[in-house]
């Protein structure tokens, strides 16, 4: 069977260490990873009518991001069924458990000792993930603080 993970992201490359250790963790059951950022939107009406949450993803992740999930891609094949990026643009917890029952989400991974660091209009949803009361599980891993992004790709391989 199947499972739908959801991991918070903030297009860095370290953030997807979370992802990692999810996979590793889940050993070899085939998954359906969400990889979730979340943002706050403008209550414009012209930027709403404009807004393209596709563009949004393309402008946000980098070139190092984007090869890191190819990298984790290709390590996990035989356990990874999808993997796609979501954008949530909620403010509460309600908001948040209608983007978790919309995704059936099976479980959430969180990083325990990672601070997630939005971009610009960006926020970090654990604290609304805790108090949601849905299952998740945090997993920690070292963080050696790496200076480049690529230490940060080099990371995803200890």
């Amino acid at each position: 069977m199947e499972k739908k993970i959801l991991i918070p992201i903030d297009f860095r490359v370290e953030s997807l260490n979370t992802l990692k250790y999810a996979l590793d963790d889940l050993k070899q059951e085939k998954s359906n990873i969400i990889l979730m950022y979340s943002e706050y939107i403008s209550d414009s009406i012209t930027e709403l009518l404009f807004y393209d949450p596709a563009k949004k993803i393309r402008e946000l992740a980098s070139s190092d991001f984007n090869d890191a999930i190819a990298i984790i891609n290709n390590t996990h094949e035989s356990s990874l069924h999808t993997i796609k990026i979501e954008l949530f643009n909620g403010l509460n917890k309600n908001a948040f458990l209608n983007f978790y029952e919309a995704h059936a989400i099976d479980l959430i991974y969180l990083p325990k000792d990672y601070c997630l660091k939005p971009h610009k209009n960006g926020f970090d949803p654990t604290p609304l993930i805790k108090k949601s009361k849905v299952e998740y599980k945090e997993v920690a891993w070292a963080s050696d603080l790496p200076t480049t992004n690529k230490d940060e790709l080099t990371q995803l391989f200890k």
